[in-house]
């Protein structure tokens, strides 16, 4: 396996991860949508994405760094935090035969990386409070609960961390 930044190329393989992992997913309410569309996905100043593939090129897993204050704004403000200093994790998958393997987690420990070369003060990442997986990744990454939120459309728990 190895890991590296995703780029234009990698677009069909992001949508066909993203439709494999909707389809596999033990509660869809897990899946929270973000605002930025495709067009952002490669933007480094509004995203980056970072991929798992297998040695054959298959995308196995991918998470987002959303560093732009309009992607941020909604869950930092909910924390009390600046979304212009503020970066959130999001997007984060993996294709079912693959989890447990700590694959997310060096995916985000990779991002956290980007977010301090931004000069991110603070990480957040809303989780759905059901997601015992992505959970799990985000406290062995360093982050705390910080409140959970209930919008009307998806219950879901912010996590966050300082840089």
């Amino acid at each position: 396996m190895y890991y590296r930044i995703l780029e234009n190329q990698d677009l069909i393989g992001i949508r066909v991860l993203t439709n494999t992992v909707l389809k596999s997913l033990d509660n869809r309410a897990w899946w929270m949508p973000v605002l930025s569309d495709e067009r952002h996905y490669f933007d480094h100043t509004w995203t980056v994405l970072e991929g798992c593939f297998l040695n054959d090129g298959t995308m196995v897993a991918m998470s987002g760094l959303f560093m732009s204050p309009e992607e941020c704004a909604e869950h930092a403000l909910e924390a009390e935090l600046d979304p212009v200093t503020t970066a959130e994790l999001s997007r984060c998958m993996v294709l079912y035969p693959f989890r447990g393997r700590n694959i997310m987690l060096r995916l985000n420990t990779d991002l956290i990386d980007y977010a301090k070369m931004y000069v991110k003060k603070d990480l957040i990442a809303a989780v759905h409070p059901s997601n015992a997986g992505m959970i799990q990744s985000l406290i062995s990454l360093g982050m705390k609960p910080d409140r959970t939120m209930d919008d009307g459309r998806q219950r879901y728990t912010i996590y966050r961390m300082k840089l």
